[in-house]
């Protein structure tokens, strides 16, 4: 009897759990049921196509601007000014009167010179007259001749000394400031103002270190001036000449660049960013740098692969090898084809297989590639030395 119970009761508790089994299993197919009726999980992104582009490797480097002709004028004799021909910023011409001095003394020894010269040069003539009729000797005729020559000396000489304290524009252009009234007394080699000349180019100068290869002459470079974004003003400029030696303060080589200046735009003495190319052009592929993502495995993309059962696409991880990595724009060296189309915005969100529906890329067509050359490839000098491959 005692057998009877414990068979009943064991298989009681098998039916129990066989009935709960059976319930469970409904219940959970019937909830992949209702899973699977959902439709599968994506994700939205937006698409960009790879572009070839025409890449020039290029640095950036600190130049400043130098007047093509530029001169701190001083005066070479003391004196005390009677006339001030310029005001201070105004334009002047070639051979302008700047500053006059008082040249009352050496103008009234100028007419004492004259007259003694005079004297001198009748002299010499009647005694050139009295030689040949053997009526003087030839040493009285030398002592002429050489009181001749002292008194043109002399006269020349003052004639100089007027002229030095008569300070002239060199050549057109803008003077500086100053503060000179008549009257002021000068000493001697005394600063008077900076002149520079208003011509429709100035000169960059510009240092590339030694482990770039020589610019050639005519080579372009791009001169921005350093400022905020609404007061920049940008121009092309060609190398004309460069120093014959390299530093040995800095390693480097310094170049001389013309750059158009019609406007005057560009001040003497400005500092700039000068962007030189120290590379042949090439071509690369481009995308979005939102297009690059990393990991601890290294940098990768998403590539779309088209998905026709769904009408969307399918993210496929693709390893790259990034040349350079803009603000906007990367440029890739292996690992991609011209082409591809890539998730750019959004890319973050994706996965190996991930079903992705895309926008496409605002101001691209996939089918077109870009061929816009890239501001962000250009490094700044003062850092150390980067192989080719980052640039």
């Amino acid at each position: 009897m005692s057998l009877r119970k414990w068979g009943i009761t064991a298989l009681s508790c098998v039916l129990i759990f066989a009935a709960l089994a059976a319930f469970k299993v409904l219940e959970i197919r019937a909830a992949i049921a209702f899973g699977e009726s959902f439709p599968e999980h994506s994700e939205s992104v937006e698409l960009a196509v790879v572009a070839t582009t025409q890449y020039t490797p290029a640095i950036r480097v600190i130049g400043e601007m130098v007047a093509p002709q530029r001169l701190d004028l001083r005066n070479e004799l003391a004196g005390e000014i009677t006339r001030v021909g310029f005001e201070s910023g105004a334009s002047v011409r070639q051979g302008q009167v700047l500053l006059q001095l008082d040249t009352a003394v050496e103008e009234a020894n100028l007419q004492a010179a004259q007259a003694r010269l005079e004297l001198a040069q009748s002299v010499y003539e009647r005694s050139q007259g009295l030689f040949q009729s053997k009526a003087t000797s030839k040493d009285q005729l030398d002592r002429a001749k050489a009181d001749l020559s002292t008194a043109r000396a002399e006269r020349e000489a003052l004639k100089r000394t007027i002229e030095k304290k008569t300070l002239r524009a060199p050549f057109a252009g803008k003077a500086g400031l100053h503060t000179f009234e008549v009257g002021q007394f000068l000493m001697d080699n005394t600063f008077i103002t900076t002149l520079i000349s208003q011509q429709d180019f100035i000169w960059v100068d510009f240092k590339v270190p030694q482990f770039y290869r020589p610019l050639a002459d005519n080579t372009e470079v791009t001169v921005t001036t350093i400022g905020e974004a609404n007061n920049q003003h940008q121009g092309q400029a060609v190398v004309v000449a460069e120093n014959t030696i390299i530093e040995s303060a800095n390693r480097s080589r310094q170049y001389r660049a013309r750059l158009p200046n019609p406007r005057g735009q560009f001040s003497a003495n400005t500092m700039v960013n000068v962007q030189v190319p120290v590379a042949d052009t090439e071509s690369v592929l481009q995308v979005p740098a939102l297009a690059i993502q990393q990991d601890p495995l290294g940098q990768f993309v998403y590539v779309l692969l088209e998905d026709d059962a769904n009408q969307g696409y399918r993210a496929s991880r693709r390893q790259v090898k990034i040349k350079h990595l803009g603000a906007k724009q990367a440029l890739i060296e292996s690992g991609l084809q011209a082409g591809d189309k890539v998730a750019a915005a959004g890319a973050f969100k994706l996965h190996e297989g991930l079903l992705v529906f895309a926008r496409e890329r605002p101001g691209q067509k996939p089918s077109a590639p870009m061929s816009e050359a890239l501001p962000e490839v250009a490094t700044d000098t003062a850092s150390r030395r980067q192989d080719e491959g980052n640039l």
